[in-house]
């Protein structure tokens, strides 16, 4: 807000502190806070950003734009900054003369919200030293005019702000143009408002506004530390979930965090326990990485880099729901104490010894969510039942009685609730609520409750249910469909209508489709863990689904009535020895999951309803088995290392198999080829061979799998071709053949399979390079062990020219290799270029500077590239530049600098290079420097070019001895990070690395290798302030 604007529209004899009551701050919902001196911008920049905010979907708060008449100016002011999700602070030469900018910088500044700073025409080290530059006067004023308390205010604000990494605007770099500034701060506000999203809670939300509005005045009121930890502990079905998430999703539109992470520990008991140890965990680190970091499936280093850089985000809030174990929590919270100072996690968990051995890291407030009370009770019961909070008078009774029943249990009221929902008729009346109350009051034990829900589904309802319990959880939601389907036409179950038997269970609040995974294949099947509990407990007791875990004896369960058997799960039951003698009663056999057990005698006996096979780890077969399953859908040998008899050339064993969709062959390295009859699969829509070492030839009958989607040979290093039919998969989408390094022959037609969407190849031959241009919707080209000639193919063929879709494009051991095709300038939608130990390489054509979109561009180990064209610097969308042991590599181009949008730059072993372009001070957005093994610093002219620099902050050293140096922004980078120590190595770290300059906003110091006397183990050591590198203060 300007003076001239504040002071005419102020009312007289009114403080700036006093509020008006007709101003409300939900009145109007601000995006932006605009803090600006008019006279300085009004004019010009700023008009220009509001209405560039306001094309953008923004609705910023300006100034008496945005006042309205006959309301308190400054009350307008204090209510839209506490309105307001984000604040710019636009700092020109004479911001510090208004005391109303300062001000309300203070109050920007305490409120925690994303403050981005524009420095129009100043330097932000001409914050940090108030006493000098273009502030010294209006500072000098202040002091005569204002109490020492308050100037200091005004001071610590300003010096705060200077820490942010914002927006530098000289004059000189951007040549005046301010639509390029007023971009860029379009975009950097966007980035802030889109970046956390709410997670899907129940619509019907009773009892947790005052539950929740508890915990956050605990989280802000009673809890101190640099991070804090709040626990919910209670059973299972009574509200934990539910609250966690009302809190997360508060905070999502209060824009308090600066990022947020909600993490569903929802361990599936039907996954192993080495699943449940490393595939969850790694989804989970994946995930908060994602969230908090923004990182790309393409990020190389170790969980422990990238979480040691969570902190340079600022304040984080992390939910981890439904926690069973304290090591859960360690694996994924690595070290609290590298989180953001006002940093929050919340974890819930059903063990309150687990949430206090957790609790004692840091400070901690436990919460214990209790059940609801009667009124609340009556009103969820309620609107599950009758879509209202109220029930109609004649069942309001019987209601108050079901719900009582209930014991204010959130998960029973709702399931409750949900079975009786089109029992309202005067004959339920008199007969199903009755018997509903006498049913519930026997035992108020929420399994019981449960169970009796379950009890009222019709029985293809209680099928689906068990299935999913013991099967299904976890499985794409198209996947499981498409085995259901299988059985609609025949006898062998009542799962006759299984899309509305599956929506039954969805509006009965048995299941729900979990579509935080993806919502590719319908979204996963998903159920409560007590549900899924409950689904388990009923089919032991009924035989139908028999799950055997470690300390059930399969044999006596199985025994007690075979023919009942529709699942068996033998997952995590250990290693078992079963005769197949077992199976032959088990007559309606649909799923079975055999993992680990070793089988004797004859696998033809085998219930022929059976639809999905899953045995990992099978052991050595000794005579191959026929799988005559006419109404198999999913089969999983994935592991089996000892079954190579199984796939014979001339074995039938599939033969028997027409209905299969999905065959997972993965990391079966006994394997030399696969039998004829794979062929007559004629419904396969997914073929998984990765990692099939010794996998040597397919069966030509591999072209007739009509309906076939992906194929995955990948790292199948004995595979000698493809066979002719291939290029006949009409369907074919995906074909990955990376690493096959014995493949001397392909079919030359396979060009014609133009549904491709990812492919890797070696471009050892010009068809290869003709079938790559022939694949009009490719988004991913990965090729290796590339020639010239492999690339002047691609050029006489036209092969990029007509790929408008493809964003990645990898070449990688292409040492052979000395260019790049002419045509790269063609993939207009190019987001990605990799190049990797292209070894004689030479330059990179000019046509380089026509890929716009370009954000990532690598450069590793080209050993023979000198120099880089000067079009370079019209990669205007370029954020990563990593150029590393380009040992040749002499110089860089002046136009460098002109790549207004680089964050990181990377150059490292490259030996040869000359001093450094000056037009490096112009990367005004860079975050991160680093230079190691390139020579001598002096020699490099780094003193002479970095000054320039905004991440140089006020920083002057007088001498750089050595060759490596890092230069980064605090606020973004965390300098605590760069250390080595076993699993925290990270990759510009070596062991033959004895210094590594850090050189940061305001300080300089050494990292030194040095050996840890206690445990022997070499180690990073940071050191500051040392004597060859003196400060200078600006």
């Amino acid at each position: 807000m300007d003076d001239q604007s504040l002071e005419l529209s102020r009312p007289h004899k009114r403080h700036r502190g006093q509020s008006s009551s007709s101003f409300a701050a939900t009145d109007v919902d601000y995006d932006v806070f605009l803090n600006h001196r008019g006279p300085d911008v009004k004019a010009g920049f700023i008009s220009h950003l509001d209405e560039a905010l306001r094309t953008a979907g923004l609705n910023p708060f300006l100034d008496k734009e945005s006042l309205r008449k006959g309301h308190s100016a400054f009350s307008s002011i204090n209510d839209a900054l506490q309105v307001a999700k984000i604040h710019v602070a636009v700092v020109s030469k004479g911001y510090a003369e208004s005391k109303y900018c300062l001000t309300e910088l203070v109050a920007m500044m305490r409120s925690g919200k994303p403050v981005i700073p524009v420095f129009y025409d100043v330097e932000p080290v001409d914050l940090r030293w108030v006493e000098n530059g273009p502030f010294a006067k209006a500072f000098e004023k202040h002091k005569l005019n204002r109490t020492p308390k308050q100037v200091e205010e005004w001071r610590d604000a300003l010096l705060k702000l200077a820490e942010i990494t914002g927006i530098c605007f000289r004059l000189s770099d951007y040549k005046g143009n301010e639509a390029e500034l007023k971009r860029e701060v379009v975009d950097v506000v966007l980035s802030f408002t889109c970046r956390d999203e709410v997670v899907p809670i129940e619509h019907h939300l009773v009892g947790v506004e005052e539950q929740m509005n508890a915990c956050i005045m605990a989280m802000e009121e009673f809890m101190s530390g640099p991070t804090r930890l709040l626990g919910f502990v209670g059973m299972g079905g009574i509200g934990k979930t539910t609250l966690a998430k009302a809190i997360y999703n508060h905070f999502v539109a209060c824009k308090k965090f600066q990022a947020m992470s909600f993490l569903q520990v929802n361990q599936n008991p039907l996954s192993s326990i080495e699943e449940v140890e490393s595939s969850l965990l790694k989804r989970l680190q994946k995930q908060l990485l994602t969230d908090i970091l923004q990182l790309p499936n393409k990020k190389q280093e170790s969980y422990n880099y990238w979480f040691g850089k969570i902190s340079g985000q600022g304040p984080i809030l992390v939910v981890l729901d439904d926690l069973r174990q304290k090591s859960e929590y360690d694996q994924i919270i690595l070290d609290i104490s590298l989180l953001a100072p006002g940093s929050c996690i919340i974890v819930t968990s059903r063990d309150r010894r687990v949430l206090k051995a957790i609790g004692r890291q840091c400070n901690f407030f436990l919460h214990e969510v209790k059940p609801l009370g009667s009124d609340d009770s009556r009103r969820l019961f309620n609107l599950h039942a009758f879509g209202d909070g109220e029930a109609p008078p004649k069942f309001e009774s019987l209601a108050n009685d079901v719900s009582k029943a209930c014991g204010g249990l959130p998960l029973a009221l709702k399931v409750a609730g949900s079975s009786l929902i089109d029992n309202n008729i005067d004959e339920d009346l008199e007969w199903i609520w009755p018997e509903a109350v006498d049913a519930l009051k026997e035992d108020g034990d929420i399994m019981d409750v449960l169970r009796w829900s379950y009890n009222r589904l019709s029985k293809p309802e209680k099928m689906m249910f068990l299935d999913i319990a013991c099967i299904f959880c976890g499985w794409w939601r198209d996947e499981a469909m498409e085995i259901w389907k299988s059985c609609k036409e025949s006898s062998c179950c009542g799962l006759r209508i299984p899309h509305k038997s599956l929506a039954k269970l969805i509006d009965k609040s048995l299941i729900f489709i979990d579509v935080t995974k993806g919502k590719q294949g319908g979204g996963v099947l998903a159920m409560h863990g007590l549900l899924q509990e409950l689904g388990r407990n009923v089919g032991m007791d009924d035989g139908s689904h028999i799950w055997i875990d470690r300390g059930t004896c399969g044999v006596e369960v199985i025994n007690q009535g075979p023919m009942k058997v529709r699942a068996l799960n033998l997952a995590n039951g250990g290693e078992h020895e079963l005769e197949f003698g077992y199976f032959t009663k088990m007559t309606n056999l649909h799923f079975l999951v055999l993992d680990g057990c070793f089988i004797n005698g004859d696998l033809t006996i085998i219930s022929k309803k059976l639809r999905s096979l899953r045995w990992r780890h099978m052991p050595m077969i000794q005579r191959p088995p026929v799988l005559n399953l006419i109404n198999l859908i999913s089969l999983d040998f994935s592991e089996s290392t000892k079954a190579a008899s199984l796939w014979a050339e001339s074995n039938p064993t599939l033969q028997g198999c027409p209905n299969l969709l999905n065959l997972d062959l993965t990391n079966c390295t006994s394997i030399i080829t696969l039998p004829d009859s794979i062929g007559q699969l004629s419904r396969l829509q997914l073929l998984d061979l990765d990692r099939c070492r010794n996998l040597q030839k397919l069966p030509s009958t591999i072209g007739q799998l009509t309906h076939l989607e992906k194929l995955r040979i990948q790292e199948c290093e004995s595979l000698e071709s493809l066979p002719d039919s291939i290029p006949a998969l009409p369907r074919l989408q995906q074909l990955l053949i990376y690493t096959c390094t014995s493949m001397s022959k392909v079919p030359e037609t396979m060009g014609l399979m133009t549904g491709l969407t990812k492919f890797s190849t070696d471009l050892a031959t010009e068809w290869q390079a003709v079938a790559v241009g022939q694949q009009h919707g490719l988004k991913k080209l990965y090729v290796h062990k590339c020639s010239d000639e492999g690339i002047t193919w691609l050029d006489t063929n036209s092969s990029l020219a007509h790929l408008h879709h493809l964003s990645d494009f990898s070449f990688y051991d292409c040492p052979a290799m000395s260019k790049l095709p002419h045509t790269i300038g063609l993939l207009t939608n190019l987001d990605w270029l990799l190049l990797w130990r292209c070894e004689n390489l030479r330059e990179l054509p000019n046509c380089i500077g026509q890929l716009k979109l370009l954000t990532s561009l690598h450069l590793n180990k080209c050993s023979s590239l000198e120099t880089l064209p000067d079009c370079l610097g019209a990669l205007t969308s370029l954020k990563v530049l990593w150029i590393a042991h380009c040992r040749s590599l002499t110089k860089l181009p002046e136009s460098i600098g002109h790549l207004s949008r680089l964050r990181w730059l990377w150059i490292e072993g490259c030996g040869e290079l000359q001093p450094l372009p000056e037009s490096l001070r112009q990367l005004s957005a860079l975050t991160l420097l680093r230079i190691l093994d390139c020579g001598s610093l002096e020699g490099l002219g780094v003193l002479r070019v970095l000054p320039g620099l905004r991440i140089w902050g006020c920083t002057s050293v007088t001498n750089l001895s050595g060759s490596c140096l890092i230069v980064l922004d605090r606020n973004y980078r965390d300098p605590s990070g760069y250390k080595y120590d076993d699993g925290n190595q990270f990759r510009f770290v070596r062991r033959d690395l004895t210094e590594m300059r850090v050189v940061e906003a305001n300080d300089c110091g050494f990292l030194r290798l040095v050996q840890d006397i206690e445990s022997g183990r070499s180690i990073l050591q940071r050191v500051h302030k040392v004597d060859c590198c003196k400060l200078v203060m600006l």
